[in-house]
Formats: C-alpha cells, structure tokens, sequence
C-alpha cells in the first residue's frame, strides 16, 4: 500500500508543527547461488522503510517503521510528537527548505531487472565449469552467485520539496579453493555495475582463479623497513579510514585527527582525493539523505584539507554550509563520503615496480576491526601479497604484519600509478600506491 504522503503533511500543519519531513526508501534484490552444478540459494526481498521527522515546540522528533497503511500518517505524528516531548538537549533542530540547485540525471536501467532468472543461473554454471577448467590446482569452486538490486529513495518536506532517486544494480561473485600439495589458498571477485553489457565471463574467471593461484608458495619476508606499494583495493581501504576524521562531528567532538588543520597540508603533496557523486555509476547521487544537494568537490588537494565533512547539524554548530554528506543511519544523519576518486599519477604500476630493488605489493590487508585505530591513526594489519625483486613482482608473501600511522604514511608517498580500479568495497577510484617506507614483520 502507498502512504498517503499529502495527508501525513495536513495532520503535521493541523498539529502545529513547525516543519516536517518524510524519507521512504524501498530496496528490493533477487539472488541465487550454485554449488556443484546445482542452484544452492535463491531469495527475493522487498523492503519499504519509511522515516519521518519533524520539529514541534522547538523539538525535534522522528519515528522509522516498515507497516504502511491508512492509519500511518496518524501513527507518524503521534509518534514524532511523544519523540520530541522526551528530548532534552539542545541540538540543532533542522529541517531543510532545499538546495538552490540540483544536478539531476537518470541513472536507472530497467534492463538490469529484466533478464530471466534462469539465464542468470546458467551464467553462473557457465562461471563454475570455466573455474574448474581453468587450472588443475584448482581444487574447489566453493561458491558462485549473483543478485540483482534497486534502490528507490523519496524525500519530500512540508516547505515543498520533492526529491526522488532510483538505481538498479546487479553483481556476480566467486570464490575458490587453489591447492598444491598441503598447501591451500582461497581467491575471491566480485563484479558489480549499473550496465547489463559490461560483464565479462572470461576476465571475471581469470581473475577469480588467479588471486587464489598467485597465492601459491607464500612465504614469510624478513622482519624490516620495505618500500611497500599498496593494490587499489588495499589503498583505498587505509584511504577511507585517513578520512574518518575529516567529519566535522569528530572534529567537534576534538577525536579528528585534522583538527585545525583545515587549509593546511595535511599529507603528501602527491595526494588529491575528489568526491564525485554525480559520476553515472552505481553509486550516483545527486542528494544526501537530508536532501542537500551533492556536487563534485576536492577533499584533499595536493595534500591540502580543503574542506571537513558536514550535515545539517554540524553545519549550523560550525555556521557554515552544509556540504551534501549527511548519510541516515535511521533518523540520525552522520557525514560521510559518496564515490571517491584518486587522483591517478604519470607512471604505469609496472614504472612504479621497476623503481624498486627489494620491497612489498601489499594486495590483501586483514585484522582492520581489532589492528586500526582511526583516532590516533596507528595501525598494525596482517596482510599478504608479493616480493618486489629488482623491478619484478617475485614470491608470494603471507603471515607477515604491516605497521605505521596513517598520517605518516599518507606523507611519504612516492609514486601512483596511472591505472586505477574502481573498488566496489570502498566506493573508490583508486590507483597503485607506492609508499617510500614501511614497517614490514615476518620471520
């Protein structure tokens, strides 16, 4: 059943509330699984969440609920006016009128949706048997899958305004087992995108296998300083975490580590990291959950701060603009960053190897919730990955520990490579990056 959105803002205005607002997302996926030749899993979701807020007495007050029927606009306001009767601290009470302008396009393709169930399984079969074909040490395909997803976002206040976005993605992912001797090695992939024509089977399965295979022979390094270079993916995850702290709550809170460093080099002059959330890609979005809208804007500029994360709330504690990062974690918006892209450097990854006599390609970081702390920094992550001999990628390397401070590291790069990979785990364009020095333990 659809709320009835007109009548919720009648029942707010006759209640005297200052202003209101409603944000319904509906989220729907379908996917299935295979295991040795057989369909494994298949699950089908449907979701409405509904989340609606509003300012009454100066209070602010907000409810979330998944049941739409034609008591629920009467259930949303009684419920948004017990919330706010309870609230005592004095934030910022905020409900936005809208942007000046917003850069709307038309991401959704509704061919991503339309395929046949049973095409995408054979896909998957197709996927199983070329794994197992690839490489005789290919010991197990563990598991193949696909899903396929939309997400559709309302939000509309009592001041007029009307924002709507749709996207539909869809994703294949597979894992397996490489062994040789006693030895056993698992590799993983996932592929995720907004077109039905880009995937491809043969590179997909390549990919897959070869990250298990390359782990093949692993052996512990010498415990020492290595020049290391870091994948896209294992760079943009030590990336995102520098970044937690240019959130203007934690610098309000004093727990950033940029605090009073905005306009200030902050890093590597060879740094320049752009949020671009209008880019047509799965991550499009052209308003934050607050509906502020979002632009294209540098966050670090050759190793400069240019500017901190802000919501609503932050933005009027700070008096200052808000900045199109508040991200809803249920009526709660916390800053955070849309699509990301690194500025790439001049040199091929290969240019940046060649430089190296002995050193690290670091290609798989694990320990991240127990080994990172984002507040002072410091982290020590087991990780695996390849020797750098002479300018070649040599041995496989693991059970061996990386350590350093974010900042510090972030300061001593040396080179990126001009390659860059879009890493769906960190929402990130990234390339290679090769820090001059760290701490690397072994044997």
């Amino acid at each position: 059943m659809k709320l009835n959105e007109q009548k919720f803002f009648e029942l707010a205005k006759e209640n005297k509330f200052e202003s209101a607002d409603l944000y319904i997302k509906r989220n729907y996926s379908l996917s299935t699984s295979i295991f040795h030749g057989e369909v494994d899993s298949m699950t089908e979701h449907d979701s409405l969440l509904v989340t609606a807020r509003g300012i009454i007495n100066g209070k602010f007050g907000s409810v979330t609920t998944e049941a739409v029927d034609k008591n629920t606009p009467n259930f949303l306001i009684s419920s948004i006016k017990r919330t706010a009767g309870v609230i005592e601290n004095d934030d910022p009470s905020i409900i936005f009128k809208g942007s000046e302008k917003y850069h709307k396009k038309s991401v959704f393709n509704k061919a991503v949706l339309s395929g046949n169930i049973q095409e995408k399984v054979g896909i998957l079969l197709e996927i199983e048997q070329k794994l197992k074909a690839f490489d005789k040490r290919i010991d197990e395909v563990v598991s193949v899958g696909y899903e396929e997803s939309m997400s559709d976002e309302k939000l509309s206040n009592s001041y007029g305004l009307k924002l709507a976005s749709k996207v539909a993605d869809y994703s294949y992912f597979a894992e397996v087992t490489a062994k040789e001797g006693d030895e056993v090695r698992t590799g993983f992939k996932i592929f995720a995108s907004i077109d039905p024509n880009e995937f491809n089977i043969d590179k997909f399965v390549e990919d897959c296998a070869n990250d298990a295979l390359g782990k093949l022979g692993s052996v512990q390094c010498k415990s020492k300083k290595y020049p290391v270079v870091f994948t896209p993916e294992c760079a943009s995850i030590l990336l995102r975490h520098l970044l937690e702290s240019i959130d203007a709550e934690e610098v309000q809170k004093h727990t950033s580590l940029f605090e009073g460093k905005l306009n200030q080099q902050i890093v590597s002059k060879k740094l320049t990291v752009i949020e671009d959330p209008l880019q047509k890609n799965l991550f499009f979005r052209y308003f934050d959950d607050e509906g502020v809208a979002t632009n294209k804007k540098a966050i670090i500029k050759n190793g400069v701060l240019e500017t901190y994360l802000y919501t609503l709330q932050t933005a009027k504690i700070a008096g200052v603009e808000p900045t199109g990062n508040g991200y809803r974690n249920g009526s709660k918006a916390s800053a955070d960053s849309a699509f990301l892209t690194v500025k790439p450097g001049r040199k091929s990854k290969n240019e940046l190897f060649s430089e190296i006599k002995e050193g690290i390609l670091i290609n798989d970081l694990q320990g991240l919730h127990s080994g990172m702390n984002s507040h002072s920094g410091n982290f020590s992550l087991p990780c695996a990955g390849f020797m750098i001999r002479d300018g070649k990628i040599a041995e496989p390397v693991a059970l061996i520990t990386v350590a350093d401070n974010l900042v510090n590291m972030f300061s001593n790069i040396k080179g990126l490579s001009k390659e860059t990979e879009m890493v769906i785990r960190t929402t990130t364009q990234c390339p290679y990056i090769y820090i001059s020095k760290m701490a690397i333990s072994g044997k």
